[in-house]
């Protein structure tokens, strides 16, 4: 038996912890999506060649990938409805579930 994770995992927990966003796909039509989990400041530790760690602080953003019309490309758009701060997408990551995360850049 498979697990729908969308459905039973993720759609409960993103709609609890979630906040509304506005997702731009570069090119495309902004969708809005009521239950997108976003941090300010994740935490991103890299372990250099000499042994020295580096850590840095960058905003993210969690995302169910059958919220979006595509997947998710480097220069899309999302804006934080709450804040109205906009960023874009650096970097995606999915997690095989359903599941994407986001790191973003801040714009100008």
């Amino acid at each position: 038996m498979s697990i729908d994770w969308d459905d039973l995992v993720l759609g409960p927990t993103m709609g609890l912890f979630g906040d509304e966003v506005i997702y731009t796909p570069r090119g495309g039509t902004p969708v809005t999506i009521p239950d997108a989990v976003f941090d300010e400041e994740s935490t991103d530790l890299q372990l250099d060649q000499d042994g020295q760690t580096s850590t840095q602080r960058r905003p993210v953003l969690g995302i169910r990938t059958s919220a979006l019309p595509a997947p998710p490309q480097q220069s899309d758009r999302v804006q934080i409805v709450k804040t109205g701060k906009v960023y874009v997408v650096r970097e995606s990551i999915p997690d095989g579930h359903g599941h994407v995360l986001l790191k973003l850049m801040t714009t100008a």
